[in-house]
């Protein structure tokens, strides 16, 4: 037996990895249909696959691509692997990061992005805790802030006279393997035994929808990938921060403060030769050295603290992850309150923390009425043109105001609606809403969620549709969610479901928005025969994801017409 892929995946060290997979804070990104099946009979899985991989009969699957739009209109890649690949990559991560925490955890005051939980010093000693935190990495919000105070400090206490900003082309797309993986050897004493492994699987999760990229690029949105750009970016930070230079750094995003200016020229120089020695390069337009002069930070600082505020309402709970697996329901209400607490510890300005002190329901339901006022107030003092159309937004707004606005706009709602008070959503307010959904269309996923509250809106149903047949169309992702509200706050009649959705569904060429037309149509199709179309063209389909993906639906959304086995029958499955 060879000791050390037994070391990375015996049966113990397969299952916490599939515990971690679980906790992947990204839904969109984890094979929730393998993780089901998986845990349906998980010690004999994880002996299974454990035997495999130590028999060497292992082979990674390419795994699922999307895109996803930037702020830029350009396209971010992202990855869904299978269960069985998305555990073999969690377990090379666990033990390399309990061989290397202590070292890591070192420059914690320098590196914010994607900090390792001080959990995983355990192994698989903490799947005996009565109570276990699998989370891989800390949770995001709590690093931001850090991140954001660290600048704030630097600007307004510490009196810092210049600045450096620079983030790395591509990254993720751009990382050699080469290098990488001789950054793993010779730093982090990974044997080439796992080394071979993760070079293969590297090769086949590279790239894009179009084909991998053999020796570059790692996959965007498995949390492993962000343990592997730290450490290929570990050694330039050791050699900045044993400099004395204030540095820090959010992943690839790298903020250096001085008194003078000539000491940023020199660590330009640091990052431009380290990142070239390693097969990356710094982004020209977004390097700059510049001067602060007093008041002219005032715009970054207040943009950091309106961050803080909308992630306030969106924070990683561990609870609200682990329930999406589970399919429980926790106490979104005790979620927000616990984060509007966190909130109010940091601001003493901001009067959401109010919340935590009140007790009585009028008290509560009096505090959630008054930030709906204030949405109703604030939201259209946003636009140049209050209630002509074309609306115009203001030159100073922007995607952060929308999801602030938004979001506590739809909390609001949804805490007056759990305290039972009688309450609907403005329509007066809708437009607006619609307005801020095309135009930032990159953050569909946040600006959703108020839109919910407005169920068999015509207008919301005639925007949308709008919006499925202008430029938007180009960028899957955002179809996806826009077919995703549609099916969710929408009724549809057979002849909209055959002659509009099941038309876009034969020609469409994205599997991603084909899961979202498939949800569409299995959750509002109310006859056998349109039923037994959608089976007949799902079972062309040549996406085992995309089957999948459609059965779990099935199977968890109890569609009484549908039998399951039937039904994985009649697609291939």
């Amino acid at each position: 037996m060879n000791n050390i892929l037994e070391k990375y995946f015996n049966p113990l060290a397969i299952q916490l990895a599939f515990q971690r997979v679980k906790c992947w804070p990204d839904k969109m990104t984890k094979d929730l249909g393998g993780i089901y099946a998986f845990n349906s009979n998980l010690e004999i899985n994880c002996k299974n696959l454990s035997n495999k991989i130590i028999s060497e009969s292992y082979k990674p699957q390419r795994g699922f691509k999307f895109y996803v739009p930037k702020p830029s209109k350009t396209l971010r890649t992202k990855t869904v692997l299978v269960v069985e690949d998305a555990i073999v990559f969690q377990a090379i991560a666990n033990v390399i990061s309990q061989n290397n925490y202590d070292r890591l955890n070192q420059n914690s005051q320098f590196v914010y992005g994607s900090v390792l939980n001080q959990e995983v010093k355990k192994g698989t000693d903490i799947l005996k805790d009565e109570k276990s935190n699998f989370f891989f990495f800390k949770f995001w919000q709590s690093l931001h802030e850090k991140y954001s105070d660290s600048i704030i400090q630097a600007i307004e206490v510490d009196k810092v006279k210049y600045k450096f900003e620079t983030d790395i082309t591509g990254f993720f797309d751009s990382i050699p393997h080469y290098n990488l993986l001789l950054t793993l050897s010779s730093q982090f004493d990974v044997e080439d035994e796992i080394l071979d492994i993760l070079g293969n699987c590297l090769n086949l999760w590279s790239g894009t929808k179009v084909g991998p990229t053999p020796g570059v690029g790692i996959p965007q949105g498995p949390p492993p990938s962000f343990l592997l750009a730290n450490l290929l970016l570990h050694q330039l930070d050791e050699i900045l921060i044993d400099s004395g230079y204030f540095y820090l750094r959010y992943m690839d995003d790298i903020t250096i403060f001085s008194f003078e200016e000539n000491e940023l020229n020199n660590a330009l120089l640091i990052i431009d030769k380290y990142t070239k020695s390693n097969g990356l390069s710094i982004n020209s337009k977004k390097t700059i050295i510049k001067e602060i002069k007093e008041g002219e930070e005032d715009e970054t600082i207040t943009k950091l603290k309106r961050k803080r505020f909308f992630n306030s309402y969106n924070s990683e709970d561990d609870d609200f992850i682990i329930s999406v697996e589970t399919k429980d329901s926790p106490n979104k209400s005790n979620k927000i309150h616990k984060n509007l607490a966190k909130l109010s510890q940091q601001d003493n300005s901001n009067e959401l923390g109010h919340i935590t002190t009140l007790s009585k329901p009028k008290e509560i339901i009096a505090f959630w009425k008054s930030q709906i006022i204030d949405v109703e107030k604030e939201l259209p003092s946003l636009f140049v043109n209050k209630t002509s159309e074309p609306l115009k937004l203001l030159d100073s707004v922007d995607d952060i105001d929308a999801i602030r606005l938004s979001t506590a706009y739809g909390v609001a709602l949804r805490e007056l609606k759990l305290l039972k008070y009688d309450i609907t959503a403005n329509s007066f307010l809708l437009k607006y809403w619609l307005f801020f959904y095309e135009k930032f269309f990159w953050r569909a996923d946040k600006l959703g969620y108020t839109l919910m509250n407005y169920s068999n809106s015509k207008e919301l149903k005639t925007k949308m549709i709008e919006m499925l047949n202008s430029n938007i169309s180009n960028y899957e992702w955002s179809v996806y969610h826009i077919l995703q509200n549609l099916s969710l706050t929408q009724n549809f009649n057979q002849k909209e479901l055959r002659q509009f959705y099941f038309k876009k569904l034969k020609t469409e060429d994205s599997n991603l928005v084909k899961i979202s037309l498939y949800r569409l149509l299995y959750k509002h199709c109310k006859t056998q025969q349109l039923r037994a179309t959608l089976q007949n063209q799902l079972n062309k389909e040549n996406s085992q994801y995309l089957k999948m993906i459609i059965a779990d639906f099935n199977k968890f959304h109890n569609n009484e017409n549908i039998n399951l086995d039937d039904f994985l029958n009649s697609i291939g499955l």
